[in-house]
């Protein structure tokens, strides 16, 4: 049944469009079948790169190029879709000419592999993809890791190809990561990679095989290079019969490792923290306790709305990446309760209540929980950096709190555990 469904759709594809009769109709003998590779763009939905499967017919050299990674910025509540991944990707199939040259234009990098697939291994790519392309079959949830562009052509693939892609590629594949990996490819967008990898939880860590790092175009591309295709008679090929780089680019390629976060961010953090400490002197002037209100209140609230956003992603999303995220062990919205006490107790014009000393305390030992729990090797996540981070700021604002300035009649005068 499935046959006579391809064959009718290929049937129904050359009625709809006679332009693409040849791959419609050819037979597996005259299909050739390349895996493009497009560099990362400029712009950051294209720092990942793209890829497309480019069959060619021999015979009167049509060339149809079918890519997994159409979207429209015109979908009904676009943003909140994507948010909560809920936002549908399409398949696509068009020239592959004019395809490239506008990669070209846009001065990504293209790279071209010619696969070695036998006449009944080429046909059963061409029916899957045509079918793939019909209206009802061409959507699909986009999942950036596990459910993409790269993927579906991996997965197209490896269906024509009987699973030899799949049983070759279940090595891991050293210590790269879905984190890594998304660190490493958005390394020239600083504050972007930053927020991504704050978001990510710990199945964004986990060690990738082969298989599932193929989730980037680049690193298809590399595993395509390493397979072997097995015949009946026993004797093996590899899948790549011929690899060009059509064109280099002009956009800068992503490093070969993500940048080092742990030294920067632990300067950050003990600068941080040692300002607002040297702002709770009892002899601080005014404008070291106003400095030190507003790093110690803007951080809480920013660290809140972080919490509240690892919350969001955890429990109104489908993003799994994001699920667990054990940032919440210092990045906690609870911090937004303790922004105004921050703020008015720091700045010399009140003591922070009872409860509002209790939290700061509070959040301070879950942060310590967190570090602890980091070092011990009982929770999974690599966030070493945002312990570095957050860590020293906690700590100072429970010390902050706790160690209050009574203001009486414009003389400042320190108040002690006991007092409180």
């Amino acid at each position: 049944m499935r046959r006579i469904a391809q064959l009718l759709a290929a049937s129904l594809l050359v009625l709809m469009a006679p332009a693409w009769a040849g791959i419609a109709s050819a037979p597996g003998n005259d299909l050739h079948v390349e895996l493009v590779t497009y560099g990362p763009g400029r712009v950051y939905w294209e720092r990942f790169g793209h890829d497309a499967l480019i069959l060619r017919d021999k015979q009167d050299g049509e060339s149809v190029s079918f890519n997994y990674g159409v979207f429209d910025f015109d979908t009904p509540h676009f943003f909140l879709r994507f948010i909560r991944g809920h936002l549908l990707y399409s398949m696509a199939a068009e020239y592959a000419g004019p395809e490239i040259a506008s990669y070209i234009a846009a001065g990504r990098a293209v790279r071209v592999q010619s696969l070695s697939l036998t006449p009944q291994q080429a046909s059963d790519l061409r029916d899957f993809l045509l079918w793939n392309l019909e209206p009802q079959h061409r959507h699909y949830r986009y999942d950036y890791f596990t459910d993409n562009c790269t993927t579906r052509i991996r997965d197209a693939l490896n269906l024509a190809l009987g699973a030899q892609l799949f049983s070759q590629t279940q090595e891991i594949a050293g210590s790269r990561s879905y984190r890594s990996q998304a660190e490493r490819m958005l390394a020239h967008d600083l504050p972007l990679m930053m927020l991504v990898d704050l978001g990510l939880g710990p199945y964004a860590d986990r060690p990738l095989t082969r298989w599932q790092e193929a989730f980037l175009p680049m690193a298809l591309s590399h595993l395509v290079r390493h397979v072997q295709l097995h015949q009946a008679n026993g004797r093996s090929h590899p899948l790549v019969s011929e690899d060009r780089l059509v064109y280099a680019g002009t956009v800068r390629p992503p490093p070969s490792s993500p940048p080092a976060l742990l030294d920067p961010l632990l300067a950050v953090g003990l600068a941080a923290s040692m300002l607002v400490a040297w702002g709770r002197r009892e002899r601080a002037n005014a404008l070291s306790r106003v400095l030190a209100a507003m790093i110690a209140s803007g951080y809480a609230l920013l660290g809140g709305l972080a919490g509240l956003a690892m919350v969001a992603l955890w429990t109104l999303t489908t993003h799994r990446a994001a699920w667990a995220n054990q940032n919440l062990f210092l990045f906690n919205p609870a911090l937004l309760l303790i922004v105004w006490p921050l703020a008015g107790t720091i700045g010399g014009h009140r003591n922070a209540s009872y409860w509002a000393r209790t939290l700061a305390l509070l959040l301070a030992a879950l942060g310590v929980a967190g570090c602890l729990g980091h070092v011990a090797g009982l929770l999974a996540q690599r966030n070493a950096h945002w312990i570095a981070l957050a860590l020293p700021m906690n700590l100072v604002l429970a010390y902050s709190l706790w160690v209050g300035v009574e203001q009486v009649h414009g003389v400042s005068s320190p108040k002690t555990l006991q007092q409180l």
